[in-house]
C-alpha cells in the first residue's frame, strides 16, 4: 500500500517537515534538483552497464537544455536544477517568465548562485532545439485557471521537440483532482517528490504525466504519518492480503455466495458473476435466476447450485431462500427491472444481515427509490459505473468524473455502505479513506467486466476478508487480470472470459 497526497496534504508534509523536524527547505530543493537530475542522466545519458536504458544517440555529447520557471518554489528547484546540468558539462538556458509580483525567498537565492555561474538567463523561449526541456514553473500549489503569459509559455513548450521533463507535477494540472487547469505542460518524464500525487494518477492529469518516477527527498515520516493521506493505492505485496488456505478445510470453509442475477432475456452477466465467485476463491455459489436461464447456467457454471423463478412469488421464494443460504449475498447482474427484480431487490436490502454486493440493476432499482438503501442491517458494497452513479446522485457525469473522490467518499458516508465508484481508475471508500485503483487497461471497457468484479467482491468476502477489505483488492486484482488478459489477448480484441480466465494466474503470482 502506498499513500497519494493532494494538494494540501503535500504542502503539510513539507512544512511540518521543515518546521518540526528542522530540515531546511533549500536541503529539500537540492535533493529535489538531484534527483531530477539522476532521472534525466538514467535516459538521455549511455547507461554504464549498457542495459540500453539511454534514449540519446550521441554519446558524451553535452546535452542541450532549457530550464523554464517562475518565481516560486518549484521554480526554484529548476534553478538547482539548471546549475547541476550546468556543472555536469551540459549547456543550459533558463526561461525565467517574471509573472509573480512575488518571488520565493529559496528562489532567490537559487537564482543568485545561477546568474554568479554565468547560466544564461532568458526572459522568452528561443526558436532552436533542445534536447530536454524542464518545467519548473509550478508545483503542486497551483489553483486557479492558467492563462496569459503562463499559458503562451506553456503552449510553446508542448510544441517543441526535446525530452519533457516536469519537476514534481507537468504545470496546469491540479494535484487534487487531475483536473487540466486551462492548459497543462505534456511531459514524457515526471519526476516527483515523497510521495505520489492524486492529480498524477487520476485522468486527465495522468495523461499529461508521461512516465511519473516517485523519489524520497527527505521528508518525515513522522510528517507524513502526522498528516495521514486519505487516498492510497495498492501494489502487487498487496495480494498477500489474501486469506491463506488451509489443508484441513472443505467448501464451507471459504463461504456460500448467492448470486441474484440474469433475467428472462439475459444470462451471461450470471454466468460471469458467478464464476467470478469460484476464481476469486469461495467454496460455493448458487445462482438465483430467471427459468429461461436454467440450461445456459447450467452449461456455463456446472459448479454452482441453481435455483430458478417465473413470477414474483418464486422470485420473492429465491430472496427467502438466499438469505437463509448464504453467508454474502451478490444481486443486480443483468437482473432486469421487473416486478420480480424489484421484489428480489427490496427483501434482500431490507432483510439482509449477511454482506450484500449491490451491482447494476440492482442499483437502477435502487436510484427510484433510496430509502431502499438507507434501511440495510449488514455491509452493503455497492459497484456503480458513472451512468449508475448519476442516477443514484441526480449529478451530471461530468460533474462527477470531476470531483471523483468526494463523490465517491461523500456517497459512502451518507449512506453507511461501501462505494464502489468504477471509472478509468475505480475509487472505493466507505467515507474516511479513499482507495484509487491504478491497475488496468482501457481493453477492460467491455461487457461482462462489471459482473465479474461484482463476483470477485463477493467471493473475496466469502473467503474471510472484510468487506472494507475485500471491496479494494478486489479492484485491484480485477485490473490485473485485465493487464494479464491484455498481454496475451491485446487490448482491442480481449472479453470478459479473458478477464475471468487470467484471475487463477494473477492470485497465482
Amino acid at each position: 500500500m502506498f499513500y497519494l497526497a493532494d494538494r494540501e496534504e503535500m504542502h503539510n508534509i513539507d512544512r511540518l517537515t521543515i518546521e518540526e523536524d528542522g530540515i531546511p527547505g533549500i536541503l529539500l530543493m537540492e535533493r529535489a534538483a538531484i534527483s531530477t537530475l539522476e532521472e534525466i542522466n538514467s535516459r538521455m545519458k549511455q547507461a554504464p552497464d549498457g542495459d540500453g536504458r539511454n534514449i540519446y544517440s550521441e554519446k558524451n555529447r553535452p546535452l542541450m537544455c532549457l530550464v523554464v520557471v517562475e518565481g516560486g518554489n518549484n521554480g526554484g528547484d529548476g534553478l538547482a536544477l539548471a546549475r547541476l546540468l550546468h556543472q555536469q558539462g551540459d549547456q543550459v538556458q533558463v526561461c525565467y517568465i517574471k509573472g509573480l509580483t512575488r518571488v520565493s525567498e529559496s528562489f532567490e537565492r537559487q537564482l543568485g548562485i545561477v546568474k554568479k555561474l554565468g547560466i544564461e538567463i532568458l526572459d522568452t523561449i528561443p526558436h532552436r532545439d533542445y534536447d530536454v526541456v524542464v518545467d519548473g514553473i509550478f508545483g503542486v500549489g497551483l489553483k486557479r485557471e492558467i492563462k496569459g503569459v503562463w499559458k503562451n509559455t506553456i503552449d510553446i513548450m508542448n510544441a517543441m521537440s526535446g525530452f519533457k521533463v516536469a519537476i514534481d507535477l507537468p504545470s496546469g494540472v491540479d494535484a487534487s483532482t487531475g483536473q487540466i487547469l486551462g492548459t497543462a505542460f505534456r511531459a514524457d518524464l515526471t519526476v516527483t517528490f515523497g510521495l505520489d500525487k492524486i492529480g498524477l494518477v487520476l485522468y486527465p492529469g495522468h495523461d499529461m504525466a508521461g512516465s511519473v518516477v516517485v523519489r524520497d527527498i527527505g521528508f518525515s515520516r513522522g510528517a507524513i504519518d502526522k498528516v495521514s493521506p486519505v487516498a492510497y493505492a495498492y501494489d502487487r505485496s498487496d495480494i498477500s492480503r489474501l486469506p491463506a488456505r488451509v489443508d484441513s478445510s472443505n467448501k464451507g470453509t471459504y463461504g456460500r455466495v448467492a448470486v441474484i442475477a440474469g433475467s428472462r432475456d439475459m444470462s451471461g452477466a450470471a454466468s460471469y458473476a458467478a464464476e467470478a465467485v469460484y476464481r476469486s476463491g469461495a467454496g460455493l455459489a448458487k445462482v438465483y435466476t430467471h427459468a429461461n436461464n436454467r440450461n445456459i447456467i447450467g452449461c456455463t457454471v456446472p459448479e454452482a447450485v441453481l435455483m430458478v423463478y417465473d413470477d414474483e412469488d418464486s422470485a420473492a421464494s429465491c430472496a427467502e431462500d438466499a438469505l437463509n443460504w448464504a453467508d454474502v449475498i451478490l444481486i443486480g447482474p443483468g437482473l432486469g427491472r421487473s416486478s420480480e427484480a424489484c421484489a428480489m431487490v427490496k427483501i434482500i436490502m431490507d432483510r439482509a444481515e449477511q454482506p450484500v454486493v449491490v451491482d447494476a440493476d440492482a442499483l437502477n432499482i435502487i436510484s427510484c427509490d433510496l430509502d431502499i438503501l438507507r434501511g440495510h442491517k449488514g455491509k452493503v458494497i455497492i459497484t456503480p459505473h458513472m451512468g449508475e452513479m448519476a442516477r443514484l446522485t441526480g449529478m451530471a457525469i461530468p460533474d462527477i468524473k470531476k470531483n471523483i473522490l468526494k463523490v465517491c467518499k461523500d456517497f459512502a458516508m451518507e449512506y453507511n455502505i461501501i462505494d464502489v465508484l468504477k471509472d478509468a481508475r475505480t475509487t472505493v471508500s466507505s467515507g474516511d479513506k479513499v482507495y484509487i485503483n491504478t491497475s488496468g487497461n482501457n481493453g477492460m471497457s467491455t461487457a461482462g467486466a462489471g459482473d465479474i468484479l461484482a463476483g470477485m467482491i463477493a467471493g473475496l468476502i466469502a473467503t474471510g476478508l472484510t468487506p472494507e477489505n475485500a471491496a479494494p483488492l478486489g479492484v485491484y486484482i480485477h485490473g490485473l487480470a485485465g493487464d494479464a488478459a491484455a498481454g496475451y489477448r491485446g487490448k482491442t480484441g480481449m472479453i470478459a472470459r479473458d478477464i475471468v480466465d487470467a484471475i487463477p494466474q494473477v492470485i497465482r503470482d
